[in-house]
């Protein structure tokens, strides 16, 4: 979507403009059910805007999960929600979005995830953002750096996204690797075609050397701090971060 105030409503550019604080919830689906409704209706909100109507991640069976930990981007007191991002943790009965999307077609997918269950796996998914926060500035990096350093007190070893080739310089810039050996040369054939998706591995902590240096410090950040307040440069105004991890 573009951040141009010209396709931007007038509401959406006054909260972009007035913007010098925004919180990010962490939580675990189950100790807050409502936070979590809201985050699948933001996130339908916002890919509907872009003609997306259907995705696996849509489904609404982790509402209620001990082991999906949410990640909510709000301001004014959480009444505007400006993004959010799940990271979902495999189960051997609960398989992961990106298995539900492409394990039928391509069951090495499954297998490949089989022999890494026993250090803890697990998907970021449903990465959405509203245009006010792209207005304002804010992209997902910090919200996808919050969740790599807090891979270790979810016991995961293992994260994954499964994402546009488009995206692939952000999976670079954090530290993924593209599997490669997966699907079509390391492509999926996902949401329909013509895109093309495919699976990025980010593994912790060996995968923190590879991301930016940018990305490194805030990983490292989080892992020894879960809850802190950090200054991001917007377009307006630097706006004050504030992480608030409300995880047991």
């Amino acid at each position: 979507m573009s951040s141009s105030p010209s396709h931007i409503p007038r509401e959406s550019v006054d909260v972009a403009r007035g913007l010098r604080e925004a919180t990010l919830h962490v939580f675990a689906s189950a100790d807050d059910l409502d936070l979590s409704r809201r985050f699948s209706e933001g996130h339908k909100e916002v890919l509907r805007a872009s003609g997306i109507t259907k995705l696996t991640s849509f489904d609404e069976g982790w509402v209620g999960d001990p082991d999906t930990t949410v990640f909510l981007l709000t301001c004014q007191n959480d009444e505007v929600l400006l993004s959010g991002m799940r990271l979902q943790k495999r189960q051997t009965d609960h398989k992961l979005p990106l298995e539900r999307a492409v394990g039928d077609e391509h069951p090495e997918v499954g297998a490949f995830l089989d022999r890494h269950q026993g250090e803890g796996c697990g998907e970021f998914c449903a990465l959405w953002s509203r245009r006010e926060a792209a207005m304002a500035g804010i992209g997902m990096l910090p919200m996808a750096c919050v969740g790599l350093g807090l891979m270790p007190r979810l016991d995961i070893r293992h994260g994954y996204a499964f994402m546009g080739v488009n995206m692939r310089p952000i999976q670079r810039e954090l530290g993924f690797t593209i599997l490669e050996d997966l699907g079509e040369d390391g492509q999926f054939s996902y949401p329909a075609p013509p895109i093309r998706s495919e699976i990025g591995h980010f593994q912790y902590p060996e995968g923190i050397d590879a991301a930016a240096e940018d990305v490194q410090q805030l990983v490292r950040r989080t892992a020894e701090e879960p809850s802190h307040v950090h200054g991001v440069d917007g377009r307006f105004h630097r706006i004050n971060y504030r992480i608030e991890n409300h995880l047991a």
